[in-house]
């Protein structure tokens, strides 16, 4: 038993021991390619179930940036969220109720989607076939704004169902780019019901406060249309805050935006006091207005100071040549210029792809007014509680309604007490200069001894007694001892 141990023991050291080549293979840092589809781009006259596509190797069933494999692929035309196979290195997708019969499909795989080593594919893909005879040339393209905030909205859901519509009709899709731009494309003519979705949540539905708007198009070849997504509801605007930026402006926030013509004016706010006094409002304009007043007049002002500027050097400038004659230059003189060196060229820049770098567009309608600005009569005072009414206040889709808010404004900031009882002031008598001349240790001691040593250097002693040519006498009679 013993030796039967002991083999075992060297058994296993040996096998540790030994080398070998580590377990798995090389490491794997490319997202998964496509490597076929079926049926392929431009096919017409398909009878396959769905669009087939196979990869280079096992992909993952959790995509990055959605949550499954459904929310990876964009189906259009479809009735709903579309039907997802997996196997290992393929992935099936079809629509909901399978093919139609004479209908141009296609199929977006968008980026997103990875391998088992989390490797994310970036580019997606495109495939587009129909199942009649012919591929629809339609396209409806244009421009999806967020637009409160007066910019694009990128991937935004964009829809389009064809009119009259039912309960198993199919909707046309795509998603906007990172500028807002959108081209729903392979779309037959016809007129549709086109809408625009701000998806914040990416789950292809409208939820409440989401951005979105709807309109009617016609269809017969190409159409380009801008959508101004807004927040639809059935409520009317009111007062969200009240910010007192001085004692004569009001800056109020309001929880919807108004409808674009709708008029404001002083007629649409009122202002009181606890005691019901009323306050006085001079104007109401939107932030929009009320800042452009502002710019304007720093731009007038910045002229106006350019220009007193510039008509003071020249006065000064006339002033200076009517002094005295200018003195005559000084001859040059004959200089021996040095060889030139050939300088270096400098190097190669690369090009500048900012200038070339166009800008974000704007929609072509300004934003609707959420932001008001009010100028009042009267000051308002320190730490004072005030109530503010906004009167039938009208948003985009016409319904109106009155709120009010209560704030208080600041207490009044006490300046420092400076003359506080039994402050310590500060002595202002001059203190007396020390005197280093003194004789007989007097020095230091006040004006007395200031004095003193004044006097005794003044006297004809003192000044005898320290005049050079005794101090000579002494010195020889100490050298002849």
């Amino acid at each position: 038993m013993r030796q039967l141990a002991r083999l075992l023991v060297v058994a296993a050291a040996w096998s540790c021991a030994s080398a070998g080549a580590p377990p798995g293979g090389p490491e794997d840092f490319e997202s998964p390619k496509v490597v076929r589809v079926r049926p392929d781009t431009n096919a017409v006259n398909v009878r396959a179930g769905g669009v087939t596509f196979e990869f280079d190797e096992v992909v993952s069933e959790r995509p990055r940036g959605a949550t499954d494999l459904a929310g990876l692929f964009l189906v259009s035309p479809s009735a709903g969220t579309p039907s997802i196979s997996w196997r290992r290195k393929t992935v099936s997708v079809s629509p909901r109720g399978g093919l139609r019969p004479g209908t141009t499909y296609t199929v977006r795989m968008l980026p997103g989607l990875t391998d088992l080593e989390a490797n994310v594919d970036s580019i997606g893909m495109l495939v587009v076939f129909s199942t009649g005879p012919s591929i629809a040339t339609g396209h409806l393209r244009g421009v999806i704004f967020d637009w409160p905030a007066e910019k694009p909205a990128p991937e935004a859901l964009i829809e389009a169902f064809p009119i009259p519509t039912s309960r198993d009709s199919v909707r046309y899709v795509a998603l906007s780019d990172s500028s807002g731009q959108y081209d729903l494309a392979h779309v037959p003519p016809g007129r549709y019901l086109l809408r625009g979705l701000v998806d914040a949540n990416k789950n292809r539905l409208i939820d409440p406060r989401e951005l979105y708007d709807t309109v009617t198009v016609t269809l017969a070849d190409s159409l380009r249309h801008e959508i101004l997504a807004f927040v639809h509801d059935t409520l009317g605007a009111g007062i969200q805050t009240v910010t007192v930026t001085d004692s004569l402006t009001l800056r109020v926030s309001l929880d919807r935006a108004l409808d674009t013509s709708f008029v404001l004016d002083t007629t649409r706010f009122t202002l009181k006091q606890a005691d019901s006094t009323a306050v006085r409002i001079a104007r109401v304009l939107s932030r929009r207005a009320f800042e452009k007043e502002r710019d304007d007049s720093i731009r007038t002002k910045a002229i106006q100071d350019s220009i007193q500027r510039a008509a003071r050097r020249d006065s000064a400038r006339a002033a200076d040549t009517t002094r005295a004659a200018p003195t005559p230059p000084v001859p040059p003189t004959t200089r021996r210029t040095p060889p030139r060196r050939a300088t270096p060229a400098p190097p190669a820049q690369a090009p500048d792809t900012t200038a070339r770098r166009k800008p974000a567009p704007k929609p072509s309608v300004p934003a609707p007014v959420s932001e008001v600005v009010i100028k009042l009569g009267t000051p308002l005072r320190p730490g004072t509680t005030y109530r503010l009414r906004a009167i039938e206040l009208r948003t985009l889709l016409r319904h109106a309604r009155t709120s009010e808010r209560v704030f208080t404004t600041e207490k009044e900031r006490k300046a420092a007490d400076t003359t506080r009882k039994g402050a310590a002031r500060r002595d202002s008598t001059p203190r007396p200069r020390p005197d280093t001349g003194g004789v007989g240790g007097a020095a230091g001691r006040g004006p007395a001894s200031g004095t003193v040593g004044a006097s005794l250097a003044s006297s004809p002693r003192a000044a005898h007694a320290r005049s050079p040519w005794v101090d000579d006498r002494r010195r020889a009679a100490i050298a002849s001892r």
